[in-house]
């Protein structure tokens, strides 16, 4: 954690703001001595109002892990926007824990959220990294967390903790989102308590800058701290609909991983004990003439021994389709490997010659390194083997 630096006025200016405020204190006192007088004067101004009646001891005292009323919407655009806003936190809060671990000299801290009532939390990688152990705090109270497993290539990382009945939250649907759906962030920043953000979806994007993602990832204009890394990213419903991995711009807008891609990670998990990244070995590319999205997208290498190349692929092929996902770009290709099962048979649909075509290809584990499998790792693999592909992530360090 770096030295916080305080705000200070420089003694030159001290004289200044103090008679600035001397004149506004001099104004309020004029204007309440003001009004006493005229109250004074004008005793039938005075509104009358009923007897405040003080709290018993029956009354409900606060508890964290029950949500509270949302704020009632008032008249007006913002009311309404406030009052939403409000109604997904009050939700969401219960679900969401501040996770802290230590990887080797770093101190990490994030967010996770429960997503089942076992006590099964999912977070981002880099808020547990490679650290042995894992402490989640939940209203109050500190559980060990055991890991059951974490992805770098994806930026997954799922969690248990000896609890029942834990709440949880719905899954929405991430990938249906479009530019400008209202989203929002339920996260712990700092060391405060969590606090909700509102924003909107800016598009979908399979790299940043020079660097790829295993996936499709959602880009949000939504600002995020320090902390919040591995919170969820909630739609207007107050359904998850990603995970808060990368945030870009300075904090000023962020990456969520699309909750269904997260989700095939943790079930790999849950079932595995490991993720399982299906893998196709085809190199496509877009029509250059038609470099707008819905440009045809060809086979334009094939290695030997890959699934593609044992499926009867050749290059050329115009590929319409895979397992039943359209595909009208390369990084269609890109999700269509990452949600695939290892072992699984997926149908190809290509256009060879003027004729449609379908190739059953036998879905493969990624290799864990091959030149032809994807561009170059976002960092290097933290075991010291081969490099993984990963999604740049940054918690509180």
């Amino acid at each position: 954690m770096g030295t916080v630096q305080w705000l200070m006025i420089p003694v030159s200016r001290f004289k200044y703001v103090f008679l600035s405020l001397l004149v506004v204190f001099l104004a309020f006192a004029g204007l309440i001595g003001g009004r006493a007088y005229y109250l004074a004067r004008h005793p039938e101004a005075v509104i009358k109002l009923p007897a405040f009646e003080a709290a018993t001891a029956s009354s409900t005292p606060l508890t964290p892990s029950v949500p509270n009323a949302p704020m009632p919407a008032g008249g007006g655009v913002f009311d309404q926007i406030a009052a939403e806003v409000s109604g997904v936190y009050e939700q969401a809060a219960p679900t969401v824990v501040r996770l802290r671990a230590v990887d080797g000299a770093e101190q990490l801290a994030g967010t996770g959220f429960f997503i089942d009532g076992q006590g099964t939390i999912l977070t981002a990688y880099a808020v547990v990294g490679q650290a042995e152990s894992v402490t989640v705090e939940v209203n109050g109270r500190t559980f060990s967390a055991k890991i059951l497993g974490r992805d770098p290539r994806s930026g997954v990382a799922v969690l248990k903790i000896p609890a029942t009945q834990t709440p949880y939250l719905a899954l929405g649907e991430g990938m249906r989102l479009r530019p400008a759906s209202a989203v929002v962030s339920v996260a712990f920043p700092y060391d405060l308590k969590a606090e909700p953000t509102f924003g909107f979806v800016a598009g979908f994007d399979v790299k940043y800058l020079t660097r790829f993602f295993a996936t499709t990832h959602l880009r949000a204009n939504l600002p995020i701290k320090p902390g919040q890394i591995g919170g969820p990213l909630l739609d207007s419903q107050g359904k998850v609909v990603g995970v808060l991995m990368l945030e870009i711009d300075e904090g000023k807008a962020c990456y969520a991983l699309p909750i269904e891609a997260a989700s095939k990670v943790a079930a790999d998990i849950q079932k595995h004990g490991e993720p399982r990244h299906g893998w196709m070995g085809v190199g496509v590319m877009p029509d250059r003439s038609r470099p707008e999205r819905g440009a045809p997208v060809f086979v334009d290498r094939l290695y030997k021994g890959t699934p593609a190349e044992k499926s009867g692929l050749k290059m050329g092929d115009e590929v319409i389709s895979i397992g039943g996902r359209s595909v009208r770009e390369p990084s269609d290709i890109l999700d269509a490997a990452f949600f695939s099962e290892v072992g699984g048979k997926v149908p190809v649909k290509v256009k060879r010659d003027g004729k449609e075509q379908i190739f059953t290809m036998t879905v493969s584990a990624r290799p864990d390194s091959s030149r032809i499998v994807e561009p170059a790792p976002l960092f290097p693999n933290p075991t010291g083997g081969p490099a993984s592909q990963g999604v740049p992530v940054k918690a509180n360090r």
